[in-house]
């Protein structure tokens, strides 16, 4: 008897091929089940890994042993007798086989005729068409989370510094954050902004990981180098859902800030390009546009935009306002810093560290922006601040759609027209672009401070607190997420968790004088007035916002002293008290008849920018 006779007598080919049939239904079912019940990626592997590693085992169990009715026993040698017992086995195994082979063939034919309502794991995303033609769902669950809609979207990954002096990384850091505001001119791509890709800088996270996590379809990556008289940029853009390569360029030019600026051009419109994205010769012309041709007034603008979007104190405002300054002498004509500068004004002035007579300034820079530059949204959404640092709040709500237009990418704007629909009384609206913002920075912690205030002068309490306890998640240091948990939970009656995180907000930033009376206003709704008065009679007290000091008072029941402090910050303090009409706080007060006066004075009030 030959050995192919002996294989097929000992039913091992028979068991080859039930193995490997029943092999290949196990994978069709698991590769449909997996991604539904949240297996990893792994899973999968690792179910291929044991069928093949148990098929040879398979084979010589079948070799040596032979199932029979009285059990497992060890193969006898041929005979006609032992043939004819073999032969209904044989039957039952071939119907086996054939059964297992129609279900998988069976299984195929309806993955690839029924359309998919679910995920699958596919490693590359076919992604089904719907009536109209546009690109439907994706079917992997992953990219559904970064393939919400049809809108190409980037994030632009830190720019690796390519070489060993410490100064060029503020250079690198400023051509990646120019191009991420080029980028965001473009209406019809989603642009991640900065604060939020910085946290990859040297990750070891892998394309796809980063793209899930911030929500986008494909990457840049990329680096510079600054080499005596030339630089130096390379960049190459991936598709994180297949890895794949779609475009990558070098730049090697001479060092000069025009040069900076067209290779940024350059690059926005090769993305743009590569990810199909509409650019419209508009949108062309604001992206190749360039606005200062003196290399330090550029990098020092930069600066001046980085420390804006660090923590919010003085320090940093101020030190923002000295480098805008420093731009501004090295090239007076350059528009965005004198946004910049109108900016950093106005925030020193809003959070009560500078006083109202240096407004002036503010509105002198952002118009000479808006006037060197009609296309610059920066110059908007300063005018648009300090609009709303006016009650103007329709004037402010046109300066921040008109700057939209032009950038309608910008996180930051969409964030602080959030700030004006919400001190309009416009909640709902103003939560939508929060939530646009976010979108756009997920990390941004400012921003997320910034939807904090929305939903709590929504006067929605447990969100205020959902909210929160993610920006503690991003930076545990926030003492403005622990002012607003405060105030959530004063409303929602518990006093003592508000008094302790209005202290711990103290704790964590003894410096921004409405922190601290926020400690005596949480003390005053718990019906502790001595501990809310004991603090009003200390001198820091004198140092608190005026409105700040009007609500303690008002909270207190003291109604005269409120108004008193309320109408002395419409004299002194005008511009902290864009928010008052729609402060939930000032509840209190609003059964007063001196309300309705004090509000037609806030709305009689109006710039000098003169």
């Amino acid at each position: 008897m030959s050995f192919i006779e002996e294989l097929k007598r000992r039913n091992v080919i028979r068991v080859a091929l039930l193995y490997v049939v029943a092999s290949w239904l196990i994978l069709q079912v698991a590769d449909v089940l997996f991604p539904n019940l949240g297996a990893p990626d792994w899973a999968f592997k690792l179910v291929l890994g044991l069928l093949l590693l148990f098929f040879i085992p398979a084979l010589v169990f079948a070799w040596i042993f032979d199932i029979t009715p009285e059990g497992l026993r060890r193969e006898a040698p041929a005979t006609q007798a032992a043939a004819e017992h073999r032969r209904p086995r044989r039957r039952r195994i071939d119907a086996l086989i054939v059964v297992l082979l129609l279900l998988a063939i069976g299984g195929l034919i309806l993955d690839r005729l029924i359309p998919e309502s679910g995920p699958s794991a596919d490693a590359t995303i076919p992604i089904a068409e719907d009536a109209s033609g546009r690109p439907g769902e994706p079917r992997d669950t992953a990219a559904k989370k970064f393939l919400a809609d049809d809108q190409p979207s980037i994030a632009v990954l830190p720019f690796d510094t390519r070489s060993a002096d410490p100064q060029d990384e503020y250079f690198s850091a400023g051509i990646h954050d120019d191009l991420l505001t080029q980028l965001a001119k473009i209406d019809s791509l989603k642009v991640i902004s900065r604060t939020s890709v910085m946290q990859y800088a040297g990750t070891t996270k892998t394309m796809r990981q980063i793209a899930e996590e911030l929500g986008v379809a494909s990457v840049l990556e990329g680096g510079v180098q600054r080499a005596g008289s030339r630089i130096r940029v390379n960049a190459q853009l991936i598709d994180a859902i297949t890895d794949e390569h779609l475009w990558a360029e070098s730049y090697d030019e001479e060092l000069t800030v025009s040069n900076i600026f067209l290779i940024q051009s350059q690059l926005a419109t090769a993305i743009a390009a590569a990810l199909e994205a509409e650019l419209s010769p508009a949108v062309q012309a604001r992206i190749d546009d360039k606005p200062t041709d003196n290399l330090e007034a550029w990098q020092l603008e930069f600066r001046g935009r980085y420390l804006l979007d660090r923590e919010r104190s003085q320090v940093n405002f101020e030190r923002a306002v000295d480098k805008f300054r420093e731009a501004l002498d090295n090239d007076p004509s350059y528009a965005p810093a004198w946004a910049g500068l109108a900016q950093a004004i106005g925030e020193l002035v809003g959070w009560y560290y500078w006083p109202g007579d240096t407004l002036p300034e503010a509105w002198r820079a952002a118009d000479k922006a808006i006037e060197l530059d009609p296309d610059l949204a920066q110059g908007y959404f300063a005018r648009g601040d300090l609009l709303r640092m006016e009650r103007r709040f329709d004037e402010a709500e046109d300066a921040f759609r008109r700057g939209l237009v032009l950038s309608p990418g910008s996180a930051d704007g969409h964030s602080r027209y959030g700030d004006v629909l919400r001190d309009a009384g416009r909640f709902e609206a103003s939560m939508r672009e929060s939530r646009r913002a976010i979108e756009l920075d997920p990390r941004m912690v400012r921003i997320r401070e910034s939807l904090l205030q929305n939903l709590y002068f929504g006067r929605q309490w447990d969100a205020v607190l959902a909210e929160a306890a993610q920006v503690l998640e991003m930076e545990p240091d926030s003492a403005e997420a622990w002012y607003w948990i405060a105030f959530a939970n004063n409303w929602k009656g518990n006093y003592e968790a508000a008094i302790q995180a209005a202290l711990k907000a103290v704790e964590l930033d003894s410096e921004t004088p409405y922190l601290r009376s926020g400690v005596a206003y949480h003390y005053a709704l718990a019906g502790r007035a001595d501990e809310a008065h004991a603090l009003l009679a200390n001198p820091d007290s004198e140092t608190w916002p005026l409105p700040e000091v009007g609500l303690v008072y008002g909270a207190l029941g003291d109604l005269d002293r409120a108004f008193e402090n309320m109408n002395r910050a419409l004299d002194e303090q005008p511009h902290g008290l864009y928010y008052l009409a729609a402060d939930p706080a000032a509840d209190p007060l609003r059964a007063d008849p001196r309300w309705e006066d004090l509000v037609t004075r806030l709305r009689a009030s109006s710039r000098t920018n003169e």
